[in-house]
C-alpha cells in the first residue's frame, strides 16, 4: 500500500467520523426531545461492581463516556494525518482498526437512544453483534501490529488486514446474544460471556508481550515503550466502553488520552530516526 492510499483511506475515515459524530449528535437531541431514552437496567458486569461504594452506577456516566468515545475518533483521525501523513508504518493502518472498533460502540448507543433494549428483535441481535466486532477487533489491531508490521509483511498489509478483519467478524456472528440480559451499560450481553472475555484479555496481553519480545530482539527501547503504551490505551479503552460510573470514566478516559499519546509518540519516534 502506497503512502498516497493510505493517507487517502485515512481522510475518507476521518470525514466519515465526522458524519458519525453529527449523526450521533442528531440522534440524542431528537430522542432526548422525544423522551425515548430509557435508562437500562442496573444489571452490571461483573455484579462485583455494586459492593463498591466509589463505583455507583451512573447512567450519566454511560453517556458521557459514549461522547468521548465517539469523539476520539476524528480526533486520533487527524493526528495520523498531521503527524504520520509523510511515515511509512504499517502499526498507523492497524491502528485505524482500532478506531473502526471504537466506532462500533455507536451499536451500543443506538440500543439506549432508541429503545432497542426493551425489544427482543433481530436488529437488537444486530447491534449486539457489531460490539462484540469492536471488542474483538481492538485487541486484533494491537496484535496484528506487533506481529505483522516487519518490512517483510509490508507487501502484504492489505490480505493482513483483511484477515484480521474477517477473524472479528466471523467470531462476533458465531457468537449467540443473549437479548434477555441487558447490562446496564445498554450492552446486549453474550453467551459465554465469561470466556470471551478472558479471551479478549490474553488477546491483549499476546499484544503487549509481542511489542516487548520484538523489542528485545531488535534492542529497540521504542518497541518496548510500546509494549507499556499499548496495555495502558487498551486498558483504558477496556474500562470506558463498559463504564457505568464515574470512578470507571475518569480512570477510563484517562487511560486511553494518555495510552493514545504514549502510543503514537513512541511510534513517531522509532520510525523518525529509521
Amino acid at each position: 500500500m502506497t503512502l498516497k492510499t493510505r493517507n487517502t483511506i485515512i481522510r475518507f475515515f476521518l470525514f466519515t467520523s465526522i458524519i458519525i459524530v453529527a449523526l450521533t449528535l442528531l440522534t440524542f437531541i431528537l430522542c432526548l426531545h422525544s423522551g425515548r431514552i430509557i435508562t437500562p437496567p442496573s444489571y452490571r458486569i461483573p455484579a462485583l461492581l455494586n459492593s463498591l461504594p466509589f463505583a455507583k452506577n451512573t447512567f450519566t456516566a454511560v453517556m458521557i463516556s459514549f461522547a468521548i468515545i465517539i469523539l476520539y475518533v476524528p480526533l486520533c483521525f487527524f493526528i495520523l494525518i498531521r503527524f504520520f501523513e509523510n511515515t511509512q508504518t504499517s502499526e498507523i493502518i492497524f491502528f485505524t482498526g482500532f478506531l473502526i472498533a471504537c466506532s462500533a460502540e455507536i451499536a451500543r448507543f443506538l440500543t439506549i437512544c432508541l429503545g432497542l433494549w426493551l425489544s427482543f428483535s433481530n436488529i437488537l441481535i444486530i447491534m449486539g453483534n457489531l460490539v462484540l466486532f469492536g471488542r474483538t477487533l481492538a485487541p486484533l489491531s494491537f496484535l496484528c501490529a506487533a506481529l505483522l508490521s516487519d518490512t517483510a509483511q509490508r507487501q502484504d498489509i492489505e490480505r493482513n488486514y483483511l484477515i484480521m478483519t474477517v477473524i472479528a467478524v466471523v467470531f462476533a456472528v458465531v457468537i449467540p446474544m443473549n437479548t434477555g440480559n441487558i447490562a446496564s451499560t445498554g450492552l446486549v450481553t453474550e453467551g459465554f460471556i465469561t470466556q470471551i472475555n478472558i479471551m479478549r484479555f490474553l488477546l491483549l496481553l499476546t499484544a503487549v508481550f509481542s511489542f516487548y519480545i520484538h523489542g528485545a530482539k531488535k534492542n529497540s527501547l521504542e518497541h518496548k515503550h510500546l509494549a507499556s503504551s499499548s496495555f495502558i490505551l487498551l486498558i483504558g479503552y477496556s474500562l470506558l466502553v463498559s463504564c457505568d460510573s464515574y470512578f470507571f470514566l475518569v480512570l477510563g478516559t484517562a487511560g486511553l488520552a494518555g495510552g493514545t499519546y504514549l502510543y503514537l509518540t513512541y511510534l513517531h519516534r522509532l520510525y523518525m530516526w529509521s
